[in-house]
């Protein structure tokens, strides 16, 4: 975040201290329990918002050097992450162009990748540069059978793909006024530590949900976070369909009073939450980034996602891995301990006809926002 915009958000965030206050929106917000389970709003969502637009895969460290690659499924297509040899960032569908094979798993290091069922071989540019028994294909052009090509682009340290071929982007046109924001923390710099893959029973938006307000902060995490966070105060802002959250650590109230020079600093004090629409959660917190990559399950009632943590520097040393692993723990106590279990509750209840409609408070402004916006696309 840059300087003049930390100061903005510490005045902001002590005004609201000093006045017991929060961000608010203009009126409560019903929000129809039909979007958490319907069948045909997922299938319209998969269309709409992980077909067409650009989703973030990972950060630019997940690829750290020239020939790396990594394999991605969770947006419901087989996708291959490349960094080819001159460094740049490309991505395809991980289907090998003779009989569909998957050419890659996982991740690693490769100058090629060479299909494991006829061993048809491809160069990290995509291109098809060998096949066994060429004779019988001589009729076929080769360069009319490489990989399928994804759009991808690699903007502030961020990698970005249509999963649907034939599709174009502009990342900088799609994030607008906070794509300087994100570029600001130097988030190509920092260094994959782990990632953990998590499915849950319960609505991918449902997920995103548990992020987006304060005000269960001292009763949900009443032994957890309580004690570091204030409950129910944070700022909301909106960058378009994406959005900003900013909850005050205690500490703020004890920190040096915010100054004009660049010594000072609000990060120390906050947790700062992205969402980018439709499905990516970025935290900042502490020193590290949380990146939540968050998917519709085989039903309206499944979650799938990806929790990667990173660290501004590589962990070299035992007691730098005992660090990021205790942080690690940290976050997926709460979440998986604490969070998903209630969410799962919720997403039963949704089926029992109990309620219409689940009710955003005043207080809760990105949650109306999110799903206003959300109601919007899908309905074109």
């Amino acid at each position: 975040m840059q300087h003049a915009e930390q100061l903005n958000v510490a005045r902001r965030l002590l005004n609201l201290i000093d006045t017991q206050g929060t961000d608010r929106s203009e009126a409560p917000y019903l929000q129809p329990v039909s979007e958490y389970i319907d069948l045909g709003v997922a299938a319209r969502e998969q269309e709409v918002f992980f077909r067409r637009q650009p989703l973030c895969l990972g950060l630019s460290n997940d690829l750290p050097d020239t020939g790396t690659y990594r394999v991605h499924d969770l947006a419901g297509v087989p996708i291959l992450l490349v960094r080819d040899l001159e460094g740049r960032f490309r991505a395809f569908l991980n289907v090998c162009r003779h009989r569909g094979a998957r050419l890659a798993e996982a991740c690693g290091a490769a100058r090629g990748f060479t299909c494991p069922y006829h061993a048809w071989v491809f160069s990290l540019d995509g291109s098809l540069v060998n096949r066994p028994d060429e004779a019988s294909f001589a009729a076929l052009a080769r360069e009319d059978f490489g990989l399928t090509r994804l759009a991808a682009e690699e903007q502030h340290g961020m990698l970005w793909v249509c999963p649907t071929p034939g599709q174009s982007m502009d990342i900088a046109a799609w994030l607008g006024n906070l794509g300087p924001e994100l570029g600001s923390y130097g988030l190509g710099t920092f260094s994959h530590y782990a990632s953990r893959e998590i499915t849950r029973r319960m609505n991918w938006k449902l997920v995103i949900d548990t992020f987006l307000e304060s005000y269960h902060f001292c009763v949900l995490h009443r032994d957890s976070i309580c004690s570091t966070f204030f409950q129910n105060l944070g700022l909301f802002d909106a960058y378009g369909q994406h959005f900003r959250l900013v909850s005050p650590r205690k500490s703020i109230t004890t920190a040096t009073a915010p100054a004009a020079d660049d010594s000072w600093s609000v990060l120390p004090h906050t947790v700062i939450i992205y969402i980018l629409f439709p499905n990516t959660v970025v935290v900042w917190q502490g020193e590290q980034i949380e990146l939540w990559q968050i998917f519709p399950g085989s039903s309206p009632d499944e979650a799938v996602m990806r929790l990667s943590l990173y660290s501004p520097t590589p962990a070299l040393t035992e007691k730098a891995r005992r660090h990021w692993d205790r942080n690690l723990e940290v976050v997926l106590n709460v979440v998986q301990n604490e969070d998903f279990p209630l969410g799962e509750g919720i997403q039963q209840g949704f089926h029992s006809a109990a309620q219409s409609h689940t009710v955003f408070g005043r207080n809760e402004p990105a949650l109306a926002h999110y799903h206003r916006e959300m109601t919007r696309a899908l309905a074109g």
